[in-house]
């Protein structure tokens, strides 16, 4: 996973979409950067207040002021929100490979558009973005990415509702990507299918939540470099996951609960014609979420996980599973963030079904004045996989800085560099370290 979506998913813990547990290629271009365009946020569905909300303050990052966000336009019972932003970005490494180092800049053009109702007993929000960028030397790194979607929720209680959604989108699997082929003569693409249920039932100091997902993916063939076609069909397959979270609040701002998550993964075809690659698993936790004063919020959880194999000859995973996210709020001005995990992800490198994903990272969001804000991040992340003898380090480190204008525009200027430091890699995998510069203007209504 990207350090982007991963700092989302540690954010959200088990309310976030299931990709954040077990989910799909989230280093597509489209899925890896954040939405551009700044709306409100979602009315509420009652004004009820949750003894699990932990809103008390806002962290820096997040930080969005009613003059600086989107107005959108009414149609009917519905606002729509249309965004575009236009950037450049340059890369030292563009087909993310140090024995075939170039670098290179490319055009990129973000355009969105958000329909969602403006209130009552239920939320509909219906969505499309898209991603095309161009290079200026290499043209087979050009690339298309675009997605549809929508999600609702209906209240069926004072602080109960019934959720739902679905999308499809056609992505690119990057060169930076776990599972790139570097003799492929352009960035694989795939197709993504995603649908979930979910339901929160909640009375005075308890809630339950519960979560259904499948995800289906379809990878096409790409050519490969000096003729010749790889055949990436064996990576297609179809996710399922569930959860159930059961918690209680112990007075203002601390509860504790536990939760248990299951998957299973299919996979279309065998690998090589010869390896099968199913698995399932599971995952036990107890955890913890927290607003101390206003100084200190988090949700911390910690168990065990255990995912079995079907390739033969390789043993399962399994150990401590964790994910956590602390952020302390010394003043207004400030926000620090630690975060950490462990956990099963699957893979579509040949030979392997899954590997160990573990680490963390540390960031920090500061208010420069009232509409600039600057941003620092680092991590690093390890991933040991099953059935090759294979593992990546994956360090990482970005710092931006963001202007919010009043009128209806942002401009954001980044620096982000990642690598992977591969041991044992073979078979057409390679290291390499990038460096990439980004400057953007974005344009809402």
């Amino acid at each position: 996973m990207s350090p982007r979506v991963l700092r989302k998913c540690a954010l959200g813990t088990f309310l976030t979409p299931i990709a954040c547990l077990f989910g799909q290629p989230v280093d597509a271009q489209l899925l890896q950067d954040a939405q551009t365009v700044v709306i409100p946020n979602e009315p509420p569905l009652t004004t009820q207040r949750s003894v699990f909300a932990r809103d008390s303050t806002v962290p820096v990052g997040e930080r969005m002021l009613p003059a600086l966000s989107a107005q959108g336009l009414k149609l009917g019972n519905f606002d729509l929100f249309p965004g575009l932003s236009i950037g450049g970005l340059y890369t030292s490494n563009v087909f993310a490979n140090n024995d075939r180092k170039h670098s290179d800049f490319a055009v990129v053009v973000r355009p969105e558009a958000t329909l969602r109702t403006v209130g009552g007993p239920y939320d509909l929000e219906l969505y499309a973005r898209g991603d095309f960028r161009r290079y200026a030397q290499y043209v087979s790194e050009d690339t298309e990415e675009g997605m549809g979607g929508f999600k609702g929720s209906v209240a069926i209680g004072p602080l109960s509702s019934l959720t739902a959604g679905a999308d499809y989108g056609s992505y690119i699997d990057p060169r930076f990507a776990s599972d790139s082929p570097v003799d492929a003569a352009k960035p694989l693409e795939y197709r993504a299918l995603n649908g979930f249920v979910g339901a929160t039932i909640e009375g005075s100091t308890t809630r339950v939540i519960a979560r259904a997902d499948i995800t289906q993916l379809r990878f096409s063939d790409t050519p490969r470099i000096g003729g010749g076609t790889i055949n990436a069909q064996d990576r297609d397959r179809t996710r399922y996951a569930g959860l159930v979270r059961v918690e209680r609040s112990f007075g203002p701002g601390l509860s504790f609960y536990v939760a248990g998550t299951a998957n299973k993964i299919d996979y279309r075809f065998l690998s090589g014609g010869v390896l099968q690659r199913d698995s399932s698993g599971f995952g036990a936790y107890l955890g913890a979420s927290f607003d101390v004063t206003r100084l200190i919020r988090g949700d911390v959880r910690v168990g065990y996980i255990r995912q079995k194999f079907n390739l033969p000859g390789v043993r399962a995973i399994s150990g401590i599973g964790a994910l956590g996210n602390v952020s302390y709020f010394p003043n207004g001005l400030w926000t620090f963030t630690a975060r950490g995990e462990s956990s099963v992800q699957d893979s579509g490198v040949p030979g392997t079904a899954g590997y160990l994903h573990r680490g963390g990272s540390i960031s920090a969001d500061h208010e420069l004045r009232r509409y600039l804000i600057a941003s620092l991040e680092g991590g690093y992340y390890q991933d040991t996989y099953r059935g090759l003898d294979r593992r990546d380090k994956l360090p990482f480190a970005e710092v931006s800085a963001t202007y919010l204008s009043h009128n209806h525009w942002n401009a954001r200027l980044g620096y982000r560099y990642i690598a992977r430091h591969c041991g044992g890699c073979s078979g057409g995998i390679s290291s390499y370290d990038d460096h990439r510069i980004s400057a953007t203007l974005t344009f809402q209504y």
